[in-house]
């Protein structure tokens, strides 16, 4: 595991760590020069995925050589296959993100080794010390990144898959309850909100229910203030290995979708479309301006807001529950609240939110109540 240490005298961050080079060798990295831990916790991480595209590289110079028995290949070159049979079949910045992940968390435990030499016992070690640091769904993620890896080595290889035989991670973390905002909390924390650019921004993914990044990438061609209507069509990810941002498609074919707008909102819109304009003649993004609003200083100022309001703490992405949860507690239907999230099915939208909002379940309460005394009489 990294450490971290700031310089007395010069304030300055660095990182030091062990690495193991292919051949196994192992020896102490230090990496200075930051001037904040954040800054220094990046340059790890981008030395750690420089460090592993160099080692893929190595791999892949081993690729065609091809051993007699499949399972001489190292796990590298399988790596850096994998990544390539991936290409075109899942979106640049979803590959971007599983290729940060495995590089970062599953190639320093198995770099170096023939896929011959890699036991169930050793990945199960591996599951382990995975388990110990990070949470149950990360540790699934992970799992679950791996166990791909294995069945395109079987399936296009015939390496054999032994993550088969390996039990699955086990959820000993106490479930979770959603966390949302009532209208009467989001009302506190838009008054507190003073930025006319976030506010929107918050009520936008508080009254639609849209992603962060499909927000995120509206140009005001997307708006649509005569019909009352947002079409989302993109969204903007900062996922990518070249750029800071770019514009993707929506997550799923159903995220593509023209969301009805409530008279108050576009209102709101109208409005604020009328103050940006007095800074930008043509704004490329409707939050932003000229460029995506940043991401780092959007979290920051949702937090600063939330102690400002004195409401409780939640993740910009609950503004999102808030918005399904306070639907289906209204009464509306499943299939409508599914459409309007731009989820890829109805089940997906029942298992997020099959769950009522506690005034709800006191009526629920009141109901069996007059049914259970019908009953008794």
């Amino acid at each position: 595991m990294p450490s971290y240490e700031q310089n007395k005298n010069s304030k300055l961050w660095s990182v030091r760590f062990r690495e193991t080079d292919i051949d196994g060798t192992t020896r102490q990295k230090r990496l200075s020069g930051f001037r904040t831990k954040k800054e220094a916790q990046y340059g790890y991480e981008d030395y750690c995925i420089k460090k592993n595209a160099e080692e893929a590289e190595k791999a892949a110079a081993r690729a065609n050589e091809k051993p007699e028995d499949p399972n001489d290949m190292f796990f590298d070159t399988l790596l850096s296959l994998y990544y390539k049979y991936k290409q075109g079949r899942i979106k640049t910045s979803s590959l971007y993100e599983v290729e940060r992940k495995i590089n970062k968390r599953i190639l320093p435990y198995f770099t170096g080794k023939q896929m011959k030499d890699i036991k169930p016992i050793d990945i199960l070690n591996w599951q382990n010390d995975m388990s110990s640091q990070f949470s149950f769904n990360y540790t699934s993620d992970l799992m679950t990144m791996l166990t791909a890896v294995y069945r395109y080595g079987e399936k296009y290889h015939d390496i054999t898959n032994i993550t088969v035989k390996v039990d699955k991670p086990r959820n000993t973390e106490p479930k979770k309850e959603m966390e949302f905002w009532t209208p009467e909390e989001f009302a506190a924390f838009r008054a507190c909100a003073e930025d006319p650019t976030y506010k929107m921004f918050f009520t936008t993914l508080y009254v639609t229910g849209c992603r962060r990044g499909e927000a995120e990438a509206l140009s005001w061609s997307d708006i649509d203030l005569k019909r009352s209507t947002i079409k989302i069509s993109k969204s903007l990810t900062r996922k990518s290995p070249t750029a800071p941002w770019e514009l993707t498609t929506p997550k799923n074919v159903s995220s593509n979708r023209t969301v009805k707008m409530p008279p108050s909102l576009c209102k709101m819109f109208k409005e604020y479309k009328e103050q940006q304009l007095e800074e930008y003649a043509e704004p490329k993004f409707v939050f932003g301006g000229d460029r995506p609003i940043a991401s780092r200083t959007t979290d920051r100022y949702f937090t600063d807001v939330c102690e400002k309001a004195g409401v409780k703490r939640i993740r910009l992405h609950d503004l999102r529950h808030s918005c399904a949860s306070l639907l289906i507690s209204k009464g509306v239907s499943i299939v409508a609240v599914s459409r309007q999230l731009g989820h890829s099915n109805i089940e997906q939208t029942l298992n997020t939110y099959s769950h009522l909002m506690p005034d709800d379940q006191s009526k629920i309460i009141a109901e069996l109540e007059t049914v259970s005394a019908q009953l008794a009489d």
